[in-house]
């Protein structure tokens, strides 16, 4: 008897934990929202925009759990534009393996194809496309027919604690990937593709935000591959792969005598191929502010129009009014830069006369022309610093010092 109660007993606990377990397994399952339970259809035809806001609201504002928003593979889903918007009740990721694809419209003042707001703590990630369909607005664009500013892509927007991981961006309208005043994102294993003469198809664009790392990303566009403007403080870029596009830029700076500042900035073990820029800090006449402590460590160029700028007269018109006042350039490091250039002038500092560059230093860059038999040199004006190991070619407006000084 004794020991049939044992068996009845020990009978009862394993059912009390595979109810559990199997409880524990339907929990989590609540956790997960997909998309195609909520009404979408995923067939690339249907507008599926309606059932991903209901899907968001049920993950962001009604879960109690942390929640998973899942948009699953093999499937294409047409959508407008959309605003995930917080905050969310929990930690909410997306998880996106299906493909997405923008609608074929010219939409008037909005900004975000798909938009990211005030949330806290959020991951995006996935094996999935975002296809920003820009070739017509490109093209109309051209005409002088649809506004100047389009959608980005994927915009994040007033968030904190944000990942954004291994997608892969196409032909977005404007930029595939945007951060604006928003802290602590890391951004990687991204891969975004457009052709080299799509307009103002910046990769990655970082805006009044803290604290953001880029890395382990390949980027072929037709602008900036990385753009950092106002605001940008704190940024980690590493490990980019850049091309075709118009280089790692910082900047455009003070336009229309803004106050800017740009700070904190930390670029590495990156590599340009025939790309029109380099590595460039681009600043208006006539603006305020600063960009300093900046540092490009280990750059690679392949066949670079303009491998080294700094432009305190940015002007991307045919002319722009002389100004005294500008944006200070201060403390910016070139370590270990290397590589061709397909032009004669190789590094361009082109600094302000009134408001000079300072803190300008250049350690081990060499740098050669692409054309057999040709030479490369400097431009310099208004820099002030200083050079050390070997710099080709040589810069002479930093003063030379050697591993003794």
């Amino acid at each position: 008897m004794a020991g049939q109660s044992v068996i009845i007993i020990s009978l009862f606990v394993l059912l009390l934990l595979a109810s559990s377990s199997a409880a524990t397994e339907v929990l989590a399952d609540a956790s997960i929202y997909n998309v195609l339970d909520f009404g979408a259809k995923g067939d690339g035809n249907t507008n599926d925009t309606l059932a991903f806001v209901n899907a968001w609201n049920a993950a962001c504002h009604k879960s109690t759990t942390p929640s998973t928003l899942l948009i699953p593979a093999g499937k294409t889903f047409l959508l407008s534009y959309i605003d995930f918007e917080g905050p969310c009740n929990n930690f909410i990721s997306v998880t996106i393996d299906g493909n997405l694809k923008r609608t074929n419209e010219i939409w008037q003042e909005v900004f975000g194809w798909l938009l990211f707001s005030q949330i806290n703590g959020i991951k995006i990630s996935g094996s999935g496309e975002l296809d920003g369909q820009g070739t017509e607005w490109w093209s109309c664009k051209e005409k002088n027919q649809c506004p100047e500013d389009g959608p980005n892509s994927l915009h994040m927007l007033s968030c904190t604690d944000a990942q954004i991981w291994g997608l892969r961006s196409i032909n977005s309208v404007m930029m595939h990937i945007s951060v604006g005043r928003s802290k602590r994102v890391d951004i990687r294993d991204i891969t975004i593709v457009a052709p080299d003469e799509s307009p103002n198809t910046d990769g990655i664009h970082v805006q009044q935000s803290q604290f953001v790392s880029i890395r382990n990303s390949i980027i072929g566009t037709g602008d900036d591959c990385v753009s950092l403007s106002e605001g940008a403080e704190d940024i980690t870029i590493r490990n980019v792969k850049c091309g075709p596009g118009h280089g790692i830029s910082i900047g455009s700076l003070g336009k229309k005598g803004s106050r800017a500042t740009a700070s904190n900035i930390h670029v590495s073990n990156c590599t340009l191929t025939k790309t029109t820029n380099g590595v460039r800090i681009k600043t208006w006449q006539g603006g305020s502010g600063f960009a300093s402590n900046i540092s490009f460590v280990d750059i690679t160029m392949n066949d670079v129009r303009y491998p080294i700028i700094i432009d305190q007269y940015y002007c991307p018109h045919s002319e722009c009014d002389a100004q005294a006042s500008a944006v200070e350039v201060r403390d910016v490091k070139y370590i270990g830069v290397t590589g061709s250039s397909t032009r004669e002038v190789a590094i361009a500092l082109n600094c302000s006369q009134s408001v000079p560059c300072s803190g300008i230093v250049m350690d081990s860059v060499n740098l050669w022309s692409s054309n057999e038999g040709e030479e490369v040199r400097s431009h310099c004006i208004g820099a002030d610093g200083y050079a050390m190991n070997q710099v080709t070619p040589a810069v002479s407006c930093l003063t030379q010092r050697n591993l003794a000084t």
